[in-house]
């Protein structure tokens, strides 16, 4: 089964040295485990839906309103985890600090998605279906702290589908 991500997703990329760890480690397993690459990231919000004809009007204007005021933040990374979610195979954890979550909720406020689940940030390192032991194998690889920190300073908008026809459309950098 072929997993696909719906309409566009607004991302936080890390910069520095820990985009340079985790792009590594994701070349890493895409190659082994044949699986597609993907751009580190921590997904602020997802799933919005806009036809290419209306995507200035419909997401590029609200991102440059939510990027307006926005302040560069620390995006603060924790353990590694995993779960039985396509999208949330192998992921290292964000902290939930006040910067991020403000910003997740002013997300669902302009783009008027506040029946979510709950935000739980995190860093995917592998997408697909694998078995519990190999998950821990790969987090004994790796090790289970993976505390880091990066600063965010821009917003990118990305054009969903399957993993290796996601796409950036474009970077919105904070204003403030």
């Amino acid at each position: 089964m072929i997993m696909k991500s719906k309409g566009y997703t607004l991302w936080l990329r890390p910069t520095g040295e820990a985009n340079n760890k985790f792009a590594s480690i994701i070349k890493k397993w895409a190659k082994e485990y044949r699986i597609s690459m993907f751009q580190p990231h921590v997904t602020l919000l997802g799933e919005l839906m806009c036809s290419e004809e209306n995507l200035e009007k419909d997401l590029i204007e609200k991102i440059k309103e939510l990027v307006s005021n926005q302040k560069p933040f620390k995006i603060e990374l924790e353990e590694l985890d995993y779960e039985d979610h396509f999208f949330r195979t192998l992921f290292v954890r964000a902290k939930k600090t006040e910067a991020l979550l403000e910003l997740n909720a002013q997300a669902k406020e302009i783009f008027k998605k506040k029946n979510t689940p709950p935000y739980m940030p995190h860093l995917s390192i592998l997408y697909g279906t694998f078995t519990k032991a190999l998950k821990e194998e790969l987090v004994k690889e790796i090790g289970k702290n993976q505390s880091m920190k990066f600063e965010v300073s821009s917003i990118h908008l990305i054009k969903g589908g399957r993993v290796k026809d996601w796409k950036i459309i474009g970077e919105f950098p904070f204003k403030s």
